[in-house]
């Protein structure tokens, strides 16, 4: 049931990593890469332990630098210098990234549905404009923001609203779906969106908002339109 309040949901805007694509196993795809092509002296015995050693929990989130300085840290010389590692990450990565086909499938449901679907993600113009075209996401949904281009991150108001204008929707009748609960979650919700986090497993810990949804896939985001539009 809707309400003034609450009006039927008609457009959709996803962020791209860890929500349209699984940057996680792509990550694990590079690392893997890493191991078996830079120069191994002094690399960790196997490709496993430099892998959960890539991993291992941290108590602030990374930034790509960050992540570098921890992989020199860890196999000394792999690469000249941390910017050297950066630059490799982001001619790299795109090769690493894959669509689900029934994520693909998802987007040309919309599509043929005539719902317009938008894509805001952080992240370099290069690296995140290399990923939604060798994934073939940008032949998917009709307009994708990246912030490296837009010069404005999630959760600045700006990047949402300049997706609502491309893909021609009102933040009112907007759901955007994404896992990071103040870069998506928090950010959309500042500029009216119904927001649909993806949990990955996780419990939602933030007092001050809440997401409408949690979900775990974005396969289930279609039925979400159709219950919010009863």
């Amino acid at each position: 049931m809707t309400s003034p309040s609450h009006p039927p949901i008609t457009a959709v805007l996803f962020d791209l990593d860890d929500t349209l694509i699984d940057t996680r196993k792509a990550v694990i795809l590079l690392y893997g890469h890493w191991y078996r092509t830079l120069p191994p002296r002094a690399r960790p015995a196997t490709e496993r332990e430099f892998i959960a050693r890539m991993f291992e929990p941290y108590p602030e989130p990374l930034s790509l630098t960050d992540v570098y300085e921890r992989m020199l840290d860890i196999w000394h010389g792999c690469f000249p210098s941390v910017e050297a590692a950066v630059e490799a990450h982001a001619a790299a990565m795109p090769d690493m990234v894959a669509l689900d086909p029934r994520t693909e499938a998802m987007l040309r449901d919309l599509r043929s549905a005539r719902v317009p679907v938008g894509v805001v993600t952080n992240g370099g113009g290069f690296e995140q404009r290399a990923k939604v075209r060798s994934t073939g996401v940008d032949g998917l949904v009709d307009a994708v923001v990246v912030s490296g281009e837009f010069g404005a991150s999630k959760p600045d108001p700006a990047i949402f609203e300049r997706a609502l204008s491309l893909i021609g929707a009102d933040a009112s009748e907007t759901l955007f779906v994404g896992d990071n609960p103040s870069a998506d979650i928090g950010g959309a919700k500042g500029v009216g969106m119904r927001a649909a986090w993806m949990r990955h497993g996780r419990e939602w810990r933030i007092a001050a908002y809440s997401p409408d949804y949690a979900v775990q896939s974005v396969l289930e985001i279609p039925p979400l339109l159709r219950i919010a539009a009863r």
